[in-house]
């Protein structure tokens, strides 16, 4: 609406109150009468289409002339907040901004019970319309607060971000007729971007615990390993390794995976760089197994992710990993080798029994009836049971019937020893030469190393 067209809607609003505010001395029975006779006549104005003012109306006019002169009959309009003094609107979001939780309603009370602006004299709609201008509004604070503050580990070792990929199928090692779906697990270093991991036929507890069991002796501790809310990180077992060796375990808000999005970002660069690489191998069966996979893998993190140039870095993952001068915290094996141990209460029988995993073992006879604590290693249950009783470790307990030599759901595959034609590829390529063979790394093979070089 222009200037001219408001002004002259003023005008007429003012011809209808003029009897009334003409006298601002006149009686209140007096004023009343004029009143009911406005109300009672019929128009023909501009902004009275049914041809009658309502009561309401009328004061409302009369008080908006009381409070801002004819100017103030004036229609509403999207420029009307100029007309309103840029001090008081300040003052407005001034209180916005000290407490954002303020509502609008609430600003202007406090405006007008304090004497910084005049009663009536601000209005909701244009104090709304004033914050939305200066990004103040609600609806701002709201998405601010929605919003993600990029977060980078100050050092190495601070922050360990884990996960599983689906992303190859090889051959199912029960049916080569068929081929399985394997999944990979990484860990990168939240700073430095340094990667590990390795692909397992599944994405269960046992398969994480070796792989961050494989970063730890090859890296150091973490303080802190940042995961989702999946099963597999989940269990006691989990917090029971990361309180032996000092780690803080945290998990990212359900529905926001965005804190975690270092390695999701990893894992695309799996996609396009050795995925389709990987693909073309096994299409041409140079890769039939999981340990070919996981050779090549571990080829492709050395000579090329972790010495390619990072975007968000400017460095290669294993300089600026190397070249950070936070020390690191690394244990002896044996102590990692004792944090790993799966802990679990057993009932022991009167004899003298207990049962584990489908297997008896015996304890001591002051043991009978009691419940005691066992701690073993999964993987291979012959390396030992420990067993413990009110604080106290007893003898390990001794094999009466083994049916298995690791805990279901701990057994590891067994390598496929179907011979491979080597070919040339990408992967193959980043050596120089053709990809050898490489010994995968047990941990129960670096135990043994460690006992002997003792």
């Amino acid at each position: 609406m222009n200037e001219n067209k408001a002004m002259e809607i003023a005008n007429y609003r003012y011809q209808l109150i003029a009897p009334i505010v003409s006298k601002p001395n006149m009686a209140y029975g007096e004023r009343a009468k004029v009143i009911k006779e406005i109300v009672g006549g019929t128009y023909k104005g501009m902004d009275y289409s049914r041809g009658y003012v309502s009561t309401r109306t009328l004061e409302r006019y009369i008080e908006m002339y009381a409070k801002g002169g004819r100017d103030a009959l004036m229609p509403s309009s999207r420029g009307r907040a100029t007309r309103i003094p840029e001090e008081y609107l300040e003052k407005a979001a001034l209180l916005r901004q000290e407490n954002p939780s303020r509502s609008i309603r609430m600003i202007i009370s406090m405006l007008e019970m304090s004497g910084k602006v005049p009663a009536n004299i601000l209005k909701y709609s244009t104090v709304q319309e004033y914050f939305a201008k200066r990004n103040i509004s609600s609806s701002a604070y709201s998405k601010r607060s929605n919003g993600f503050t990029r977060y980078g580990a100050s050092h190495r070792g601070e922050i360990l971000q884990g996960d599983f990929h689906h992303t190859l199928y090889l051959k199912d090692p029960a049916d080569k007729s068929r081929k399985k779906l394997v999944k990979l697990h990484a860990w990168i270093d939240d700073f430095s971007r340094l990667v590990d991991g390795q692909f397992y036929w599944n994405e269960k507890a046992p398969s994480m615990e070796e792989s961050l069991k494989k970063w730890i002796i090859r890296y150091s501790v973490p303080e802190t390993i940042l995961v989702d809310n999946g099963a597999a990180y989940s269990t006691n077992h989990l917090k029971q390794i990361c309180g032996a060796l000092g780690i803080r375990l945290s998990h990212s808000t359900p529905g926001r995976p965005m804190s975690r999005g270092k390695i999701e970002k990893f894992f695309r660069l799996v996609e396009s760089s050795f995925k389709s690489e990987a693909e073309l191998l096994i299409n041409q069966d140079k890769i039939v197994d999981i340990d070919q996979l996981n050779n090549l893998f571990s080829v492709w993190l050395d000579n090329f992710y972790n010495k390619r140039t990072h975007s968000a870095t400017k460095k290669r993952p294993v300089d600026r990993w190397n070249s950070c001068p936070h020390t690191l915290r690394r244990v002896p094996l044996t102590e990692i080798y004792e944090a790993f141990l799966l802990e679990e209460k057993r009932s022991v029988s009167k004899t003298g029994i207990i049962s584990l995993s489908g297997n008896e073992y015996e304890v001591e006879t002051f043991l009978c009836g009691k419940e005691v604590t066992v701690r073993y290693d999964p993987y291979n249950m012959s390396s030992g049971i420990r067993v413990f009783f009110d604080g106290r470790q007893f003898k390990d307990a001794i094999p009466a019937k083994v049916h298995r030599h690791a805990k279901k759901g701990y057994e590891r595959e067994q390598p496929d020893t179907t011979p491979v034609t080597s070919g040339i590829n990408f992967l193959e390529l980043l050596n120089g030469e053709k990809i050898k063979n490489k010994q995968i790394m047990t941990f129960a093979d670096d135990f043994r190393k460690e006992a002997d070089d003792s």
